[in-house]
């Protein structure tokens, strides 16, 4: 029996129990570094399958790492376990947190069983869905004797190059005047019609802003009582595009309508850029991603994008980051939905059994692929060949 055939069948064996695992984790939906019950979930299963587990690793509660393996290059597989606000898991990271640990399981006991060396680390990576959490991975060292990474992520499509915006996320705040509004407005300066002008103009802003630019705000406080003037406002904004040239271009030309708006009220601004939490975008790895998509059609599933080009999704995420320290991959596979992520009907579809098994599909590929890179030297240099031609200086 060859290694790919013994992830496969180990992956079918655990199929129940990593239902039972995503459906828990599903229905105990947990924010950005609050990822307790995911955690301990994870890291209990890891555990009974032979890991050697780290819980609470690289100084995060509800990070972790697991090992298996002996020597050999080393390749990290991510976890992610974090929801969202009021809408819980929709975007599938129940999903996305056990094919982590399926493929693990399943690179481990292949290379284990034929006495093959190789080491696979199984990371789990809070706060995806803000806060970096694999930014924190990468500043404590968890990739530094790590050659390759890859995850896996539920979506609209089948799609190995998936087209991932860098981002960066901001706090800008209005200072102005209280007064009477009915009593004495003109002695006012309004710190909500700062921020509400600021809002239109980036509105305006993104008339001429490439095609590939994303921006989008909420406004957080604007005032106590409508007959207040408001002398505080505050907003947050996440800014996207799909190199860092062009997003701190589009920062300057953001952070030129919060100074406008505060001129043409009176007001005075200030912005809080989130130091250390920008996402990069994603340096999709063209070896490991063929390598992926290959043995994906070998169990059946097409990609769109499987002859190379890069497709949508217009999204971000801290695998960017890592992508820019390692050779990486993130492809996408298609859940059948009612919408699309970040919506409760997505919720409801990374719960349904189709979800689950077509999860199991991808996660056979992202473990054969990884298979490849460990059993491979050619594969291992010229994933490593065009990751230094991609990011030398």
């Amino acid at each position: 029996m060859s290694l790919w055939e013994i992830a496969s069948q180990t992956i079918d064996a655990s199929s129940e129990s990593l239902r039972a695992l995503s459906l828990d984790i599903h229905a105990h939906p947990e924010e950005n570094y609050e990822e307790v019950h995911a955690h301990a979930a994870l890291t209990s299963w890891l555990t009974d399958a032979g890991f050697d587990v780290t819980p609470s690793a690289y100084g995060m509660d509800t990070a972790f790492e697991a090992t298996r393996g002996t020597g050999g290059p080393t390749i990290a597989v991510l976890s992610e376990y974090d929801a969202l606000p009021g809408i819980g898991h929709a975007c599938g990271h129940n999903l996305i947190a056990i094919s982590g640990v399926a493929a693990g399981l399943a690179v481990a006991e292949a290379l284990e069983r034929e006495g093959v060396e190789g080491t696979v680390r199984v990371l789990g990576s809070p706060a995806e869905e803000g806060g970096g959490g694999k930014i924190r991975l990468i500043d404590e060292g968890a990739f530094e004797d790590v050659g390759a990474a890859m995850m896996i992520h539920p979506g609209t499509g089948n799609i190995i190059y998936p087209f991932v915006l860098a981002i960066d996320t901001c706090f800008v705040e209005f200072r102005g005047k209280n007064a009477h509004a009915a009593g004495a407005p003109w002695e006012g300066h309004n710190a909500l019609d700062a921020l509400v002008l600021a809002y239109q103009a980036i509105g305006l802003l993104r008339q001429q802003a490439h095609p590939t630019v994303r921006i989008h705000g909420k406004i957080h406080h604007g005032g106590e009582k409508p007959n207040i003037i408001p002398d505080y406002a505050q907003a947050e904004f996440y800014v996207r595009a799909p190199y860092e040239e062009r997003l701190d271009d589009t920062i300057k030309r953001v952070e030129d309508c919060f100074a406008g708006a505060a001129q043409a009220t009176g007001c005075e601004w200030s912005v809080d850029w989130q130091a250390g939490e920008r996402y990069s975008n994603m340096a999709n790895n063209g070896p490991l991603a063929e390598a992926y998509g290959r043995r994906w059609q070998d169990l059946g599933v097409t990609a769109a994008d499987l002859d190379g080009g890069i497709q949508g999704s217009f999204g971000s995420t801290d695998m960017g980051n890592v992508s820019h320290v390692v050779p990486s991959i993130h492809p996408m596979y298609l859940i059948p939905h009612e919408s699309g992520n970040h919506t409760p009907q997505f919720t409801a579809a990374a719960a349904t059994d189709e979800g689950h098994q077509l999860t199991l599909t991808a996660t056979k590929a992202m473990a054969h692929a990884a298979l490849d890179w460990l059993t491979d030297p050619e594969l291992r240099d010229r994933a490593l060949a065009e990751f230094e031609a991609t990011h030398g200086d």
